[in-house]
């Protein structure tokens, strides 16, 4: 299973702003079918995201059984990235440009004729690179109207958080630990304390006297 498998590191969001009720079970398997991972076409460069199944990188089934576990909802974000790295382009375009002075007996190209290789060259190799595929696990409280990430990295943060806002048309914010905190004080009534705290400041710890210090 694809979806909690090995070590896991999470990043936590709060459904949060005015329309904060759950969609039906109907309506989440639908919205994540319309949503779901179509794929990348074989000359495009950049990223494409979509759903998929708890299972595998494959797996298109969003059936009840599989994805709702109680008072959780589970699938999986999958993010595809192509990209052809900058040397190897350099490179490719270099002999590129060579050959086509040697076959057309020319001293240089102009800026344009250089345009067009580096663009000619870098479909070709988009053509050859297959991208880069990432899958990772998503695990939705939806009685506590929580969901859990099963990643960390800013870039990967901020692409399921924008995919899910259009996919359920909910608001979902970060669970910092201003949220935390504020989550604690509201159920222990301490919401009064937490607005009246300030930070502290730590200054610089004074030296000992020496004699101090020897006296320890």
């Amino acid at each position: 299973m694809l979806v909690g498998k090995g070590s896991l590191s999470f990043r936590a969001f709060d459904i949060t702003g005015k329309k904060k009720a759950v969609p039906t079970t109907e309506r989440i398997l639908e919205r994540l079918d319309q949503f779901a991972f179509s794929g990348i076409e074989t000359t495009d460069e950049g990223i494409q995201v979509g759903w998929i199944g708890p299972d595998h990188l494959f797996d298109g089934d969003f059936s009840p059984i599989k994805v709702f576990r109680g008072r959780y909802a589970i699938f999986a974000f999958r993010v595809d990235t192509r990209r052809v790295p900058g040397a190897v382009l350099q490179a490719h375009t270099a002999v590129a440009i060579q050959d086509t002075l040697e076959t057309e007996g020319l001293e240089r190209l102009s800026a344009s004729r250089k345009r067009e290789l580096r663009q000619q060259i870098k479909r070709e190799l988009l053509a050859e690179t297959p991208p880069a595929q990432r899958a990772y696990g998503v695990f939705w409280n939806l009685r506590a109207r929580k969901v859990y990430l099963q990643a960390t990295s800013k870039t990967v943060v901020e692409a399921f958080r924008s995919l899910f806002e259009r996919t359920f048309e909910l608001s979902v914010e970060v669970h910092g630990p201003g949220l935390a905190a504020a989550s604690w004080a509201k159920h222990h009534d301490r919401l009064q304390e937490l607005r009246e705290a300030r930070p502290v400041s730590l200054g610089l710890i004074t030296p000992m006297e020496p004699a101090l210090a020897g006296a320890i």
